[in-house]
């Protein structure tokens, strides 16, 4: 699995681990707003996410 940090439905940071995945969505938190983790699978199908629900 592969994790990207999301803002606005662009990917900003990743791939990454999921613990770095979540420690990069907390610290970044505080400056941007509406912040989420999208969990994408080895084929590239979005699996899920972490973080704001739609």
């Amino acid at each position: 699995m592969k994790y990207y940090v999301c803002y606005k439905n662009r990917r900003i940071l990743g791939p990454m681990t999921k613990e770095e995945a979540i420690q990069q969505l907390f610290e970044l938190k505080g400056t941007f707003k509406r912040l989420y983790v999208l969990i994408v699978d080895e084929n590239g199908k979005t699996v899920g996410r972490i973080g704001r629900k739609r």
